[in-house]
């Protein structure tokens, strides 16, 4: 018989053979006493796995939410299709739209697609555990090749401005864009830029230049299927839409970003801001036009500590609680007409004033601002502008330094603004300040302190009556700085220091005074105020038909007033784009940092 091995000794067994138990016990016992201890060895080894096996674990669990927070991040914009013309061809919408597309970082796992992460982390397991460290160590290598072709490719594949549709400001389409063609891209176009298509089907208009066209006066967009023939001409009044980079110097539908002149100012500058307490007042006439724009302006003078709107009469009709009704003398032209108070403002703003000063109502306020329903204006950047003005004013000669703690008004164009000793001084001398002309002159309701003055007796505009209160009428030494009149950007300190622009004159805009040139601009105002310095403006219009307006763009950075808004949705978009409210900047930034995780 052969050597069965299971047999400690080596010898036969049978399987009816007996076997002597006492030997057995004896055998294993000497066995026992020969082995290593087995429970020792195993308490290590498991020490060793659970270790291994736990940290195994967390480093998974970490993978997995990586993953689960890339899969809910938004990934770079990709630009629109061309949509070929043809009774087949889908409309196509344009994706979401982005500002930018993010610079790209080191090449991080954020990089990475959730399967490619998952194959990574399976592989380098797998590999650990058949080929041991050295495998890790090749494994890595290969990895950080291939992460670092997947940054190469990122980088070379992501547009550095998005594709998009655009309405040229002036002629054709700008350098690098064309004009939509088809007319199922003509409707995307539409879509896009959020203007109404004026017909679901293509029409021949001979009059009309071919293609996708933008109607300025009606604001809205058509497609004219006629043939090119010969020389396109474009109008102000018929645009093409064209399709190219949303960042050209051209309107766009994009989202721009608000942008908070406030969160851009240095932090040494917002605290001085902050402390400023504003009251800001208008004297208006509510005529149709006023009522119109109403609502928008009071959204604007609420971020301001206290508000009034001063007038003859409830707006609409209707009582409300900010408007404070005066008594205006009666004029020689009727109050209906549309001639009523024409370059006669103070005539309402006088017993405006009476008020104030009578009541103490702008008594608790640091500044008190007078501005007018066709202005936009900021709260935040008049603060902001204070400060500015200030600085300067402390940069300049001796006298100007020293003016700083005295009776003071800036002048920003049609807006004035007045420091509170300049107000006591005002309630002080009102008795001979307050006098206005009786209804027997032609001034009547004017202050009678212009007498012999600028546009007496026909007219007193404020712009003309607050710069003489300081020069040679009110005593204590009040000192006015800016410019009178809007739009005048070369006020300057005694030694030539530059006081920053305090009113930007939409009369002076180059895409002119319709409500479709006026959004043109206040979307330009919110590209300019990305702009560090006047560099940057000059690289900006560079090669465009805005290249010698560049100084004038770069003046409306942080300016507090802009004068001859026309309608309230320009007002609205000024505010949206221009001074936003803080938690829709916050949930804009917020969301810009989850994309750039």
């Amino acid at each position: 018989m052969g050597r069965d091995a299971s047999q400690p000794n080596g010898r036969d067994a049978s399987p009816g053979g007996e076997v002597d138990i006492e030997e057995t016990e004896d055998r294993a016992r000497a066995a026992q006493s020969r082995r290593p201890k087995r429970c020792d060895a195993i308490s290590a080894r498991s020490v060793g796995c659970y270790l291994v096996s736990f940290c195994a674990t967390l480093y998974l669990a970490g993978i997995q939410t990586e993953v689960s927070v890339l899969n809910g991040v938004p990934g770079p914009p990709i630009p629109p299709t061309n949509v070929d013309s043809g009774a087949d061809t889908p409309q196509q919408t344009p994706p979401p739209l982005q500002l930018e597309s993010p610079a790209p970082e080191s090449p991080a796992r954020s990089e990475m697609s959730p399967e490619r992460l998952e194959a990574r982390e399976v592989k380098t397991t797998e590999t650990q555990a058949t080929e041991g460290p050295a495998a890790s160590v090749e494994m890595k290598s290969m990895d950080s090749q291939a992460e670092a072709t997947d940054l190469q490719t990122l980088t070379t594949s992501s547009p550095s401005s998005e594709i998009g549709y655009l309405l040229p400001r002036s002629g054709g389409c700008p350098k690098g864009a064309q004009q939509v063609d088809n007319f199922e891209e003509c409707l995307a176009a539409a879509e896009y830029l959020k203007k109404k298509m004026m017909s679901k089907t293509p029409f021949n208009a001979h009059t009309d230049p071919p293609g996708c066209i933008y109607r300025a006066t009606d604001r809205d967009i058509f497609f004219n299927s006629r043939e090119k023939g010969g020389e396109v001409v474009f109008s102000s009044e018929r645009k093409p839409v064209c399709k190219g980079k949303v960042d050209s110097v051209g309107a766009s539908g994009k989202l721009l970003k608000p942008v908070a002149a406030w969160d851009q100012a240095p932090e040494d500058v917002r605290e001085e801001a902050a402390k400023i307490r504003l009251f800001c007042f208008a004297w208006t006439p509510f005529r149709g036009g006023d009522e119109a724009v109403l609502s928008e302006v009071t959204k604007q003078y609420s971020k301001c500590d206290g508000h009034a709107f001063f007038s003859d009469r409830h707006p609409h009709g209707e009582e409300r609680n900010d408007v404070i009704i005066v008594k205006v003398p009666e004029q020689r032209v009727s109050r209906s007409d549309g001639m009523w108070l024409y370059h006669r403002n103070m005539v309402g703003l006088m017993p405006s004033w009476d008020h104030m000063l009578r009541t103490g109502l702008i008594d608790d306020y640091d500044w008190v601002i007078n501005s007018e329903l066709d202005h936009f204006m900021s709260p935040s950047r008049c603060r902001l502008a204070i400060v500015s003005y200030l600085r300067t004013l402390r940069k300049g000669m001796s006298p100007e330094l020293h003016s700083v703690n005295g009776p003071l008004m800036l002048m920003w164009g049609n807006a004035f603004v007045f420091n509170k000793k300049m107000i006591h001084l005002m309630r002080e001398q009102w008795k001979s300040l307050g006098t206005t002309e009786s209804a027997k002159s032609v001034a009547v309701g004017c202050p009678q302190f212009m007498r012999g003055r600028q546009e007496w007796p026909d007219h007193c505009s404020q712009d003309i009556v607050y710069p003489n209160l300081v020069s040679g009428v009110m005593r204590g030494g009040v000192v006015a700085y800016g410019r009178a009149g809007c739009g005048q950007a070369d006020a300057t300190t005694r030694n030539n220091i530059p006081f920053q622009l305090g009113c930007w004159e939409m009369q002076h805009n180059p895409y002119g005074m319709s409500e479709e040139g006026e959004i043109e601009a206040i979307t330009e105002f919110a590209h300019i105020q990305k702009l560090k310095d006047l560099n940057d403006a000059v690289k900006r219009y560079a090669s465009t038909d805005q290249a010698e307006n560049h100084k004038l763009w770069y003046s409306a950075k942080n300016v507090p007033v802009i004068h001859h808004i026309v309608s309230a949705e320009v007002h609205r978009i000024a505010r949206e784009l221009l001074d936003p409210e803080p938690e829709k900047v916050f949930s804009w930034t917020f969301d810009t940092a989850l994309f750039r995780l």
